[in-house]
């Protein structure tokens, strides 16, 4: 997937039929992976979100699943970081309804 400008795509703004923010997602991304650049966190996160909501994955599951993607390219540190993202956001905008 292309990253999308912030204008466009999916956005999640509130449980339950929010939809998915990818640049706000890879910005919360890269507080915590300091040095990666904005189009990778952006691919990373959109197929995060894709993981949770096509295979309903979270946390270890999800963060196994990115590592093993031929999708994108990522270590375990950064599965890791990503998972964490996209199962903070499920949690509190999918599952929390």
């Amino acid at each position: 997937m292309e990253p999308q400008s912030y204008s466009s795509g999916e956005r999640v703004f509130g449980p339950p039929r929010g939809t998915f923010d990818a640049d706000w997602a890879a910005t919360a991304l890269r507080a915590n992976v300091p040095g990666l650049d904005f189009a990778a966190s952006v691919r990373v996160m959109e197929y995060a979100w894709e993981l949770v909501q096509s295979r309903d994955l979270r946390g270890a599951p999800l963060a196994d699943a990115l590592g093993a993607s031929t999708a994108v390219s990522v270590d375990s540190d950064l599965a890791r970081a990503a998972a964490a993202v996209a199962t903070e956001i499920a949690e509190f905008y999918l599952d929390s309804g």
